[in-house]
């Protein structure tokens, strides 16, 4: 499951945290290497920030957790990453965005249980 976290958002009403979160999941299914359906594959959590200063100015998109779709090489996870980017910056023209997605790496401890 992928792990997407916007970091640095300024503050905002649920309705357009709700159409960023939208923007998000079409950006992810969009780029065809991870076959991802819909919102169930997917986590988005927009973390809220200690300091006010600065919030909107800059917005980092991370992503990972992609150890389920390992047929994910660079060239889709820069695809990925402009598709996010794209995404939150249609939101914030103003904002510097940038997206980083970090590949699975040999070594990397993960559990995971989904329900029955």
């Amino acid at each position: 499951m992928l792990m997407i976290q916007v970091w640095c958002l300024p503050k905002m009403p649920e309705e357009q945290l709700r159409r960023l979160h939208g923007s998000i999941v079409a950006a992810v299914a969009s780029v065809k290497e991870f076959d991802l359906k819909d919102e169930t594959e997917m986590v988005c959590l927009f973390p809220s920030d200690m300091m006010a200063y600065g919030l909107g100015d800059e917005i980092v998109v991370e992503v990972t957790d992609c150890f389920e779709k390992p047929k994910c090489g660079f060239i889709g996870r820069q695809q990925l990453a402009k598709a996010l980017g794209d995404a939150v910056h249609a939101m914030f023209p103003k904002a510097f965005v940038t997206g980083l997605i970090h590949p699975f790496q040999i070594g990397q401890a993960i559990w995971s249980r989904r329900p029955e």
